[in-house]
């Protein structure tokens, strides 16, 4: 019923804060070693994909232009693994410009659509408008200063990560107080 649903969902939220602690606190306190962490992976990832479609093209017996091109792109992929194996901070000051022009994007369709609530005569119209120019503006500092936001950036995704725990147990203890029947 719904006191198992409570449980179930409690446990979650344990078990979730937990977690989120602790790669919070790793976030926060070693983002050096987080940084390299997924770059190493996304190396192994592309080494991986790359070696693949090499061995693909190896096992097709008729040689096509779509395997030729699975060729192509298992060297590109296996070269830049092999890039980013030898050199990880480049390839991890580049996360932070993509992340940056995804959030340019982001915050335009934000804008759009709080222009959207004011047309539909929407009285908080503005939150979408504030929330737009935040995100825009934090869009540009990751686009034109990945070199620093790499290294705060983990820092602030640990902080966030902390804070979502402290809510789940907040929200826990909500529950608790609740006289569910």
């Amino acid at each position: 019923g719904c006191d198992d649903m409570v449980s179930k969902l409690k446990n979650t939220l344990v078990v979730t804060s937990v977690l989120y602690s602790i790669f919070g606190i790793f976030m926060l306190f070693f983002p050096e070693v987080v940084s390299d962490f997924i770059c190493y992976l996304v190396s192994v990832m592309f080494m991986f994909f790359g070696i693949a479609a090499v061995l693909m093209y190896i096992r097709s017996e008729v040689k096509t232009p779509y395997t030729s091109t699975i060729l192509v792109l298992g060297i590109i992929l296996g070269s830049l693994g092999i890039y980013i194996l030898m050199n990880p901070r480049n390839f991890a000051s580049l996360i932070p410009l993509v992340i940056g022009i995804f959030m340019i994007a982001d915050s335009i369709s934000k804008l759009s659509a709080a222009l959207d609530l004011r047309k539909g005569g929407y009285i908080n119209w503005w939150h979408m408008l504030i929330v737009s120019f935040i995100v825009l503006v934090s869009g540009l500092i990751l686009a034109f200063n990945p070199f620093e936001a790499v290294t705060a950036g983990i820092m602030v995704i640990g902080s966030i990560l902390i804070v979502d725990a402290i809510s789940n147990i907040f929200t826990i203890y909500s529950y608790s107080k609740l006289d569910i029947k």
